[in-house]
């Protein structure tokens, strides 16, 4: 019997090199089929994360040329309405007066449409002016209602971001199943890089669309109640709140349940509000859909994991409320941009 054992030859050894090439052969053609899926789960990855990165961008494009409508408008107005008072004032009465003076009726005409002129000028100007801001102010509207319609939550980024592991999972483990001998193998080791650089490609696509990312309006509503929850963690700026609460549901424009059952402006997962969950503001209740609740629930929770420490305790509290390197990044980096904006605040 040992010296069966010894003579034996184990399944690695046994194996042939014209076995393992065969075998890694067949994992490469498996693999092309699974590089498909993961590529078509990183396009929409990478199209989801935009719209959660560029729909408040769009938001904010809109005020601005509502804004800037609503401006030019009031300043052509009354440009046109100075210069008329300034016409009348310096001479032009004296200037319909020149029509008296005329030598015939054909020079009178004249006179006449040129004082006209001077006046229809301003008012086309202002007609045009008024064109204009109407254009902006459609463009606006259509800008708003896109965005409204393309409001993106971290819960649809983070399902897209997990089809994508997922299939780059199956993948490694397409590989891991090879012998030995086979993973060794220079054609085993290629299909390895292919999966490497798949997996940069995901890594790359949540920096990109980070650093484009740009923090909205945030209704008076809700600004309020992230300052105010803030304050009961000590060492936690509002603009925490503020960036989660963006990322989550648009500041409560989209609180419906995600596809994986979180709820709320906050998007809690109904299990971790029944431990977490706050009456913020003290009706006796604790909703889950309410904004105050919802949101005094979230720092509570971020509270608990860590985030009034700052530093890495405080992206380790992020990484808690969505396992997600994008996500983390993301609200970092939207949290800066409110701090910016309200430094006197940055601490609420």
């Amino acid at each position: 019997m040992l010296l069966a054992a010894v003579v034996t030859p184990s399944p690695a050894q046994a194996e042939s090199l014209d076995d393992a090439r065969a075998k890694v052969a067949a994992a490469a053609d498996r693999m092309v089929a699974l590089q498909a899926r993961v590529e078509r789960a990183l396009r929409a990855y990478d199209r989801s994360l935009r719209d959660l990165a560029g729909g408040v961008s769009r938001s904010i494009s809109a005020a601005q040329d509502a804004d800037l409508a609503d401006r030019t408008e009031a300043a052509t107005r009354a440009d046109e309405n100075q210069r008329v008072r300034a016409l009348y004032m310096t001479g032009g009465a004296a200037l319909y007066a020149t029509v008296l003076t005329a030598a015939g009726p054909t020079e009178a005409l004249a006179r006449v449409q040129y004082v006209q002129r001077l006046v229809s000028a301003g008012a086309t100007r202002s007609a045009t002016s008024s064109a204009s801001a109407d254009a902006l102010r459609s463009r606006a509207g259509r800008l708003e209602a896109a965005a409204s319609k393309r409001i993106v939550r971290a819960s649809e980024v983070q399902r897209r971001y997990e089809t994508v592991q997922a299939a780059l999972d199956e993948a490694r483990a397409e590989l891991a199943a090879l012998s030995q001998r086979a993973r060794s193998l220079q054609e085993a080791q290629d299909l390895l890089a292919q999966i490497a650089a798949l997996n940069a490609a995901v890594d790359a696509s949540g920096s990109a669309r980070v650093a484009a990312a740009s923090a909205g309006d945030i209704p008076p509503l809700f600004e309020s109640l992230y300052v105010a929850a803030a304050k009961t963690c000590p060492g936690m700026s509002w603009t925490l709140l503020a960036a989660i609460g963006q990322v989550e549901s648009g500041h409560g424009a989209n609180p419906g349940t995600s596809y994986a059952g979180a709820q709320g402006p906050m998007q809690f997962m109904p299990s971790t509000f029944a431990s977490y969950g706050v009456d913020g503001d003290k009706d006796g209740d604790r909703d889950i859909m309410d904004p105050a609740d919802s949101v005094f629930s979230a720092a509570h929770y971020l509270c608990a994991n860590g985030a009034g420490r700052g530093g890495e305790a405080l992206a380790r509290a992020i990484w808690h409320y969505n396992h997600a390197d994008w996500y983390v990044q993301l609200v970092l980096k939207l949290a800066g941009q409110y701090a910016e904006r309200t430094p006197s605040r940055k601490l609420g």
